[in-house]
């Protein structure tokens, strides 16, 4: 059974079902994308290491914001979205998809030993490597699909 017969399957099925199904889609989803956070590798691709190798913690986890940041947006009996990052956490996306462009690096003062200097406002070449924690992967259709059967098998056994 695919997903699509797996979605017709269910559609077919009482709303109770559906709202049920889709807090197990989110709440899989959502231990997926942390534990992918967790294990530094997405559907099996491990992250590309870091260019100078930090002392101690992970690559990624420096305060924990963006991990936390990971939550269901939307559960809806036939949507549910998965989000990362808010108004604190905004590089998630970057760090999800990469980037390689040009940044805006805004006027400022720069302290030094005999004083303080002014730097103008001045753009920069970004190149961040991509480092996916979300996203399709085949591993979590499989687990999803795995417990959504789970949960229709212990309704139909009651």
């Amino acid at each position: 059974m695919n997903l699509r017969e797996l979605e017709a399957y269910l559609s077919s099925l009482p709303g109770k079902v559906m709202g049920d199904t889709a807090e197990i889609v989110a709440e899989t989803a959502t231990e997926y994308f942390k534990e992918t956070f967790r294990k530094k590798a997405f559907n099996g691709n491990p992250w590309a290491p870091a260019k100078t190798a930090k002392r101690r913690g992970s690559l990624l986890i420096d305060s924990g914001a963006m991990l936390n940041s990971i939550r269901p947006l939307v559960i809806t009996p036939h949507r549910v979205v998965i989000a990362a990052g808010n108004q604190k956490v905004t590089y998630a996306r970057t760090h999800n998809e990469g980037y390689d462009g040009e940044v805006q690096v805004p006027a400022h003062t720069r302290r030094t030993k005999k004083g303080s200097t002014s730097v103008k406002a001045h753009t920069r070449m970004a190149h961040i490597i991509q480092r996916q924690f979300m996203g399709d992967s085949e591993e979590l259709n499989d687990r999803i699909k795995g417990r959504v059967v789970d949960y229709i098998k212990n309704l139909t056994n009651e």
